[in-house]
């Protein structure tokens, strides 16, 4: 797997205003972290209730053909693809039903869904990536961080704005 600048992937851009930059799944994978990448296909064989595959766990963001598991069959990217549209931003629906209910699903990363959107729909969305880029590295090092990771991995330092 290549190493791609976060900012000028748009794939990262997910069509319900999810950074995927920040998911630990794509993290591990692009970590080449074996170790993680099993605890993850373990958690979600116990999510899914049955077994997922590391094979499975390979992402290379929401809008590319190489998805994990748990992104692969998504009523939100269905619905953009079937409107010809990329983001949920550029829908004359928004905010739908089917949005507001993913960004109250009780998943922490997914409560801010609504509010990105919102942004990219003000900056842009290249602007979006930009902002999400700078948001989820580690403001000592510049280390790429995780949505729920509350320490850099590399330097330590304790880091706020997650989930």
């Amino acid at each position: 797997m290549t190493d791609r600048s976060y900012k000028d992937d748009r794939r990262l851009a997910a069509p319900c205003g999810l950074y995927c930059g920040a998911c630990i799944i794509r993290a591990a994978v692009k970590k080449e972290d074996a170790h993680l990448i099993g605890f993850i296909a373990d958690g979600l064989a116990r999510y899914f209730g049955h077994p997922v595959g590391v094979e499975e766990v390979d992402c290379e963001g929401c809008l590319s053909d190489i998805r994990a598991a748990p992104c692969r069959e998504c009523d939100i990217r269905d619905c953009a693809t079937a409107k010809g549209i990329d983001w949920c931003f550029q829908c004359p629906d928004f905010p739908c039903q089917l949005i507001t209910d993913f960004n109250n699903d009780g998943f922490a990363h997914h409560s801010e869904v609504l509010d990105n959107i919102r942004r990219q729909q003000e900056i842009g969305i290249d602007a979006w990536l930009e902002e999400q880029e700078q948001r989820w590295h580690c403001p000592q090092c510049g280390h790429p961080r995780e949505w729920y990771t509350s320490q850099c991995s590399s330097c330590g330092t304790d880091l706020e704005d997650h989930f």
